[in-house]
């Protein structure tokens, strides 16, 4: 049997899909079609006329220029708004097209029965909470076990991109420029030194000098963005030290427009320009999961990570100890932790919060005193905690009386504290 570890890079415009080969220890790209140069597939969705039959990539577009189809794209930020698109006067949500495109996707590497997926990790541009409920949802409508789906930024995927190609933690600054149709973005890695274990810092910021890709189609287009990109180059890494640069996104599919650009770039420096990397690093990310042990026993702080530790002291077997809620550098959409506990004469919940960086930590407060009145160490509490976003944990506790003694009243506390 074929064990696939999937890494899937979704955007608007464009997707890409990559898988990770046991045999290499690398990530490879996968094309929608053999003929392809590269392995841009354009994120849009063809139902032909009259039948129940779905096309993506460029074959919805040919059979559309046929005029045997109609195209759906945008699908990402119709996602995201929840929205809908009636095709042939019957509505489709924003969830069954994705659905849709995704599994058509995944037909290109799952062509025969003999093939699972042991996990998929999907990177998007933003994290938007909405738009990864919904790709947990489209991974149980595939049969995708809830383990094996894992949503990362691009700002993550671009660090195990890094990490993965080189087998141990890097020991420069890096930095990454993606243009595309939708932005301009900038990406940097950084390596913070003396700790242990050895954190790595991930940047993002979009660029406000987007431009259109059309203009790199004439001469002046290609001077203007040309000395666009230059301008942005020199402005983001400035005096820095730099030594590896990566290009990236369809507007760099080709780099002869960006003559001064590179000329700027390729002192001292070495510079990379290509495709899927953010799924090859996303494939990076799927096949870790599958170890015993990570093999990147780093602190990765970035897009997606949390930047505190957050703690509460318990009493466990006679001894006192601290419960971890949530480690810094944990997947915040992942960080989910279900306790039970007994309250000795408490009418309070004390939670320590360890940001790293700050040399004090501070202290949150949820009060009990909703809760009924109980002899001491005859109230059992529920506790669930989980973030709703990267900076945002909700606590929930409940209730659960104790026995038929004291009888639960079905009460609920809930409360969301921010980083």
């Amino acid at each position: 049997m074929k064990n696939w570890c999937l890494g899937l890079d979704l955007c608007d415009d464009y997707s890409q899909l990559s898988y990770y080969n046991r045999k290499t220890s690398g990530a490879e790209a996968v094309s929608a079609d053999q003929d392809e140069r590269f392995c841009l597939v354009p994120t849009i969705l063809c139902k032909k006329k009259g039948a129940d039959e779905w096309f993506i990539g460029q074959e919805a577009y040919r059979r559309a220029l046929l005029g045997e189809g109609i195209i759906v794209d945008r699908l990402v930020s119709m996602a995201v708004k929840s929205g809908t698109a009636t095709i042939e006067e019957r509505k489709y949500t924003a969830a069954e097209l994705l659905e849709r495109y995704i599994g058509k996707l995944l037909e290109l590497i799952l062509m025969d029965e003999d093939s699972r997926i042991m996990q998929l990790v999907f990177t998007v541009q933003k994290l938007e909470p909405v738009l990864m409920d919904l790709l947990v949802k489209v991974g149980d409508h595939l049969e995708i076990s809830r383990d094996a789906i894992h949503i990362v930024s691009h700002t993550e995927a671009y660090l195990f991109y890094v990490l993965g190609r080189s087998g141990s933690a890097p020991q420069h600054t890096s930095c990454l420029f993606d243009l595309t149709e939708s932005g301009f973005h900038y990406y940097e890695m950084r390596v913070v030194r003396g700790r242990t274990p050895q954190m790595i810092e991930g940047i993002h910021e979009d660029l406000e000098e987007s431009f259109s890709l059309d203009i790199l189609e004439q001469e002046p287009g290609m001077k203007l963005a040309d000395s666009i990109v230059s301008a942005c180059a020199q402005r983001q890494m400035g005096k820095k030290i730099i030594h590896s640069v990566y290009l990236t996104g369809k507007g760099f599919e080709r780099t002869d427009w960006a003559v001064d650009s590179l000329k700027w770039l390729c002192q001292g420096r070495r510079v990379y320009a290509g495709q899927n990397l953010f799924a090859q690093g996303a494939a990076f990310i799927a096949w870790d999961h599958t170890r015993p042990e990570t093999a990147y026993p780093y602190i990765c702080l970035c897009e997606g990570r949390i930047s505190s530790t957050i703690t509460m002291e318990v009493l466990h077997r006679g001894k006192s100890c601290q419960l971890v809620v949530a480690s810094a550098g944990s997947n915040w959409y992942e960080a989910k932790v279900d306790a039970e506990l007994i309250v000795d004469q408490e009418d309070q919940i004390h939670f320590q919060v360890q940001t790293i960086g700050e040399a004090d930590s501070r202290t949150w407060t949820l009060s009990l005193d909703m809760f009924p009145k109980r002899p001491p160490k005859t109230t059992r509490l529920e506790l669930i905690f989980a973030f709703v976003e990267e900076n945002s944990m909700m606590v929930r506790v409940i209730d659960k009386g104790f026995g038929e003694l004291f009888p639960s009243g079905g009460q609920e506390i809930k409360q969301f504290f921010s980083l």
